[in-house]
């Protein structure tokens, strides 16, 4: 290379910055988890978030003094165009919700109750909402200590969970739970099809539009049809969904008895029912339930340990010190045993308990003006606020004697029960989670085959000719646009597995069928191998004759 080069040549090598691919990478998948909770970002927001990552990651690779990243509007376009973000909303102003909207969406459903002679029994809204069933409040020694121990991912063991009722409140379906796992360890022993939820998984346990035609085909429309004629109510029912991309627009006309009913953008924390309330009533009394378990599990054991200690009339603090150790195992063996099945019957306690006024309640906003003839008889009791639910949790988590928990707040609590915003320093100890877990084992049992890219990429042209027919012509060319911008990236891989297949060689044709020994006919078994081999090199030698005198030379 030396010889031969120019002397006026120079090399051009272009290092890519590896903490910016990297929280590229991250944001990604911030975007995705916000989009598929129904959640707008502005352009500043995510810039913030941008830089908050790149901080992040820097730290977590180890580097003191990284590039400057100030994620420009240019960074952010380009950003954009790389990953071809073009479905997630990213508004130029602070994403807020619409109270315009909410203030016309109930008159309109006013007016398709009227028009369809639905009452409050026949009204119906469904809402999912994630759970981390093991997540502790912050302060106690066991999440302080979670990245030093070996389970540090059961503070994010997640399930999503659909919560459905009716607006009069009289009935609320049985809860359906998305999971990782179609069969956990603790249901290993039950039938699937016979628990007292709805069973239904997803690789990231996470509600999309496929898994939400499957629950509104084998769960809601079987357990609606079942309470119309239990309440001999006619079987005519109004869906209220929120516009999340994974409830599908196909539910709009999936059922000829049931109409769906999509609520406004960003009004669902104004008027969605299950978000008024509902949702944190039913997580904080879970929580409460968890934490008398718990508390009832290490008493046990402690009791059990008095009586066997003789000398309980001095202590010293040596022994105060044993005890708090013991306590803090005990509370680790606990949380070990604390499994899924456990988890789902509290939470379904929790469900049934829910009173009728509180559901009641709850629809206030979105059925306002609805005329009084038309909805269900006051019920009476009182409604069970989520201060109330917050200050029981608190108190039962305050009763655990272990470390930390006499400390809890109502703030520890509303953190635990909520679905909060993943920080940049959670995003990036996700991404290095998944990445110890997803060795080469896991790897391999989610490889993409090339007979399911091609698949897909006939699907896309089956869909581009069913809608070929368009009288609008314009709208079938941005469809079909986007269509392909979408799929860009699985044609190439797609061309990438073509271009590397490649005609098996002879070594691994035969590394997988070894030749066999050639078996001697009948005729040749009484034949001397002697006199056989003669034979073959007089035949070998006059078929060499008989070719040098065809040949050019011979003659």
């Amino acid at each position: 290379m030396n010889i031969t080069k120019s002397t006026g040549a120079s090399m051009i090598k272009y290092c890519h910055n590896q903490v910016l691919l990297k929280t590229e990478k991250l944001l990604v998948s911030y975007l995705v988890r916000q989009a598929r909770r129904n959640m707008a970002v502005d352009t500043r927001s995510v810039k913030e978030y941008a830089r908050e990552l790149y901080a992040a990651v820097s730290r977590k690779m180890g580097i003191t003094e990284p590039k400057p990243f100030n994620a420009s509007s240019g960074w952010l376009q380009r950003f954009k165009k790389r990953n071809k973000i073009t479905n997630i909303n990213i508004g130029g102003e602070e994403a807020s919700a619409d109270h315009v909207a909410a203030r016309e969406f109930p008159p309109f459903l006013r007016e398709i109750m009227e028009e369809g002679q639905y009452t409050d029994d026949q009204v119906f809204n469904m809402d999912e909402s994630g759970l981390f069933w093991k997540k502790l409040p912050s302060k106690t020694f066991v999440v302080k200590n979670a990245s030093k121990c070996r389970g540090r991912k059961l503070q994010k063991e997640r399930i999503t969970v659909l919560f459905t009722t009716n607006a009069s409140g009289t009935c609320k379906l049985k809860l359906s739970v998305i999971h990782t796992a179609r069969k956990p360890h603790a249901y290993k022993s039950m039938d699937m099809t016979k628990l007292n939820v709805h069973w239904l998984t997803a690789r990231k346990a996470w509600m999309f539009s496929t898994l939400s035609l499957s629950w509104f085909d084998d769960c809601f429309v079987p357990d609606v049809k079942k309470f119309c004629e239990q309440q001999n109510v006619p079987f005519k029912i109004l869906l209220l969904l929120d516009n999340a991309p994974g409830h599908s627009p196909l539910l709009l006309d999936r059922h000829p008895n049931v109409k769906v009913v999509f609520l406004p953008p960003n009004t669902t924390s104004i008027l969605q029912p299950m978000d008024q309330e509902l949702i944190c009533n039913v997580k904080a009394a879970f929580s409460t339930k968890k934490f008398k378990l718990l508390n009832d599990y290490t008493n046990t054991k402690e009791e059990l340990r008095n009586l066997s200690d003789t000398n309980t009339d001095s202590k010293s603090e040596d022994d105060e010190d044993q005890q708090l150790a013991e306590q803090e195992v005990l509370l680790k063996q606990f949380w070990r045993t604390f499994n899924v099945k456990k988890a789902v019957d509290f939470l379904v306690e929790a469900w049934d308990q829910l009173s009728v006024a509180t559901v009641r309640h709850a629809w206030r906003h979105v059925l306002q003006g609805i005329p009084a003839v038309r909805q269900s008889k006051s019920v009476t009791g009182e409604v069970q606020t989520v201060a109330v639910a917050v200050d029981l949790a608190r108190e039962a988590a305050q009763s655990v004697t272990a470390a930390g928990f006499s400390e809890t707040t109502n703030d520890d609590i509303l953190e635990v029960i909520r679905d909060p915003d993943v920080t940049t320093d959670d995003m990036v100890d996700d991404d290095d989670v998944s990445e110890e877990a997803g060795g080469a084992s896991s790897q391999e049992e989610r490889r993409l085959s090339h007979s399911n890219v091609r698949g897909a990429i006939e699907c896309i042209e089956k869909a581009k000719l069913l809608l070929s027919d368009d009288p609008d012509a314009n709208r079938y060319e941005i469809f079909t646009t986007q269509l392909l911008q979408t799929m860009e990236p699985y044609i190439k891989v797609y061309h990438d597995n073509i271009n590397t297949s490649r005609q098996q060689s002879i070594t691994e044709f035969f590394a997988r069928n070894p030749p066999q020994p050639a078996q001697a006919s009948d005729s040749d078994r009484g034949r001397d191998s002697d006199d056989d081999f003669e034979g073959f090199v007089r035949e070998a030698l006059v078929s060499v004759d008989d070719t040098d005198e065809d040949s050019p030379e011979g003659q």
